[in-house]
């Protein structure tokens, strides 16, 4: 998997931060990455709660766009409160000036409080990209609206794409069974959202042996779901950050295929022996998730 392109769908551009996209294509291309998304700046809802100036959302939208522009294969979201009076015109505005998806961070709101600008983004065929699990900054109790059963609630918006990062860490089986149900639900029903997960680390090192593990051998279809991601700043990118995930998950990946590549368990709840030779498809999740589940999460076909 030496020769594997990587995208990366989790890139912020946060406030204090001051390198333009020139050192950000530089450093991205030192790191082994050649694409991805990258979120605008944070809402004036978040920095208010950090203690940051905030950036109007036009001037955002205007800000991610600029900077993807001088890019090439990385695609700007806009990180979006979906709670405010205006959310549904933040989104249409943002489509026709060609943002390709949006961020969210429910740090003062539960998930289901966004539904009506969730309803838009799907109707435009946008996707949508949640921030899941414990929320470190702040120094407030937000863990509760960021808990991966919270996110029930957009199975009440058809058709939407949506991802929950991080694999919603601490809550890991929480967030491995709901996809398992986002999944089930769409056999059943075309038209029900569809579900993926941004492997983006929360979790230390030591914990995603067992996090992957569980993810690929529920066979829930992860391999077609998961998304490769950093968590770093495009105007200040960690090269050395990156390069070690990147290395970090393939090798976890190329281990796992050689410690379960031939595991026979039951799928789902016990009502399907497995016994194809792609049963349990490790490389394959890894191969997919760095580029091509990326492209399809963006509505974009290779």
């Amino acid at each position: 998997m030496q020769d594997l392109e990587i995208y990366d769908c989790h890139i912020h551009l946060m406030p204090r931060n001051t390198e333009g996209p020139e050192i950000f294509r530089s450093k991205a291309k030192e790191s082994g990455v050649s694409g991805g998304i990258i979120f605008s700046m944070p809402p004036e809802t978040t920095v208010k709660w950090r203690g940051i100036e905030p950036m109007q959302w036009k001037d955002r939208v205007t800000h991610v766009l600029d900077f993807c522009s001088k890019l090439e294969n990385f695609y700007p979201f806009l990180w979006i409160d979906p709670t405010l009076p205006n959310a549904v015109e933040q989104v249409e505005y943002a489509k026709n000036a060609g943002i390709k998806g949006f961020k969210v961070i429910c740090n003062r709101y539960m998930p289901v409080e966004g539904l009506t600008a969730y309803w838009k983004m799907a109707e435009l065929d946008m996707p949508l990209l949640f921030h899941s699990g414990i929320l470190w900054e702040g120094g407030e109790p937000t863990a509760n609206w960021n808990r991966p059963g919270n996110f029930e609630c957009m199975l009440e918006v058809p058709r939407i794409r949506f991802a929950l990062a991080h694999v919603s860490w601490p809550w890991t089986d929480e967030c491995t069974a709901l996809f398992g149900k986002f999944a089930n639900t769409h056999i059943i029903n075309k038209d029900a959202a569809v579900m993926y997960i941004d492997s983006s680390p929360g979790a230390a090192d030591f914990y995603r042996d067992d996090i992957f593990k569980k993810l690929v051998l529920n066979r829930y279809g992860i391999e077609d779901k998961l998304l490769f991601g950093i968590d770093r700043h495009a105007n200040a990118y960690d090269v050395q950050w990156a390069k070690y995930i990147i290395d970090f998950d393939r090798k976890m990946f190329d281990r796992l295929q050689e410690q379960y590549g031939d595991y026979e368990g039951f799928m789902w709840e016990g009502l399907e022996k497995l016994s194809t030779e792609d049963r349990n498809p490790f490389r394959k999740t890894f191969r997919n998730a760095v580029k091509r589940n990326i492209l399809n999460f963006l509505g974009i076909k290779e």
